[in-house]
């Protein structure tokens, strides 16, 4: 995912396909090390280039005369050279669209932290409307929130960008002398730019309204999704509760226990009756002896 606060955020007045070069072209030049050769330098290549450039067509052109291959070598190297000198004569197409547009684009990355705060909450809430159900499916107004939310962000991008920028002279100024004719400048300068930045957090915040309505819009929608599946769900439920035919067996298995639990408790009762009256061997033990025939 890339980093939001490398992408510029643009004057949606300035054409579009412009504007597409500018995303990619403002970054890579935030991320150059070197800055661009001064313009008389450049100039001065570009008159390299057109010279090299002429040398080695006319070296081409006594090589393909001559068949002389010392020529066409010699060629090919000039027009290296050309190919060098070109290179370094244009300008970076980031360079020439921030010249274009100067002061038409924010990089939030040049941002002080309370400007980067105040914008990345105006580019979430403007994000939230413009990725929302509601707005994708033509619930909202599509062409307002395609061109008011826009225009709304940028104006905030260039109030935070000029904040940033005051914040920057005015802490410079509070590190020299104070001096009561320097504290009189500075009261007023800084109550201004306390009630600006009041008044664009207060927009802000009327932005954020707006998204939460909007995901509280979203939210409804869900809720009619889940409520036309109150069906399935309706459905899942009988079918896990239908167990009617599974009571049906355990009844008759629990008869079928009972059964046999009295026919084998019937059945030991009678062995045990038969077994207690069976006789045994007779003895006559008296003191008189076994009896005798």
């Amino acid at each position: 995912m890339e980093n939001w606060i490398e992408q510029p955020i643009v004057d949606p007045e300035i054409p579009e396909g412009d504007r597409r070069r500018m995303a990619v072209a403002l970054p890579a030049l935030l991320a150059r090390p070197d800055p661009e050769p001064p313009r008389w330098v450049r100039r001065l290549f570009a008159a390299g280039a057109a010279l090299s450039t002429t040398a080695a067509v006319a070296l081409a052109g006594v090589a393909s005369g001559t068949g002389r291959g010392s020529a066409m070598l010699a060629a090919m190297m000039v027009l290296f050279v050309a190919i060098v000198c070109t290179s370094v004569a244009r300008s970076h197409e980031g360079t020439r669209l921030s010249r274009r547009y100067a002061g038409r684009y924010v990089i939030p990355a040049t941002l002080d932290d309370p400007a980067l705060d105040l914008l990345a909450r105006a580019r979430r809430a403007v994000g939230d409307v413009s990725g929302s159900r509601a707005h994708r499916l033509g619930l909202l107004d599509a062409v307002a929130n395609d061109v008011v939310l826009p225009r709304h962000l940028w104006e905030i991008a260039g109030l935070v960008r000029v904040h940033a920028d005051l914040r920057a002279e005015q802490a410079e100024a509070l590190g020299e002398v104070m001096t009561p004719g320097l504290a009189a400048v500075l009261r007023p300068q800084q109550e201004a730019l306390r009630r600006s930045v009041a008044a664009v957090t207060e927009r802000v915040r009327e932005l954020e309204a707006y998204a939460d309505q909007v995901r509280a819009a979203d939210s409804a929608l869900r809720a009619g999704d889940l409520r036309r599946s109150d069906d399935r769900y309706l459905d899942l439920l009988a079918r896990a509760d239908d167990t009617s035919d599974l009571r049906a067996l355990t009844a008759q298995a629990g008869t079928l226990t009972a059964g046999l639990r009295a026919d084998s408790a019937s059945g030991l009762g009678a062995a045990g009756l038969r077994a207690g009256s069976a006789p045994g061997p007779h003895t006559d033990s008296g003191p008189e002896g076994p009896a005798t025939c």
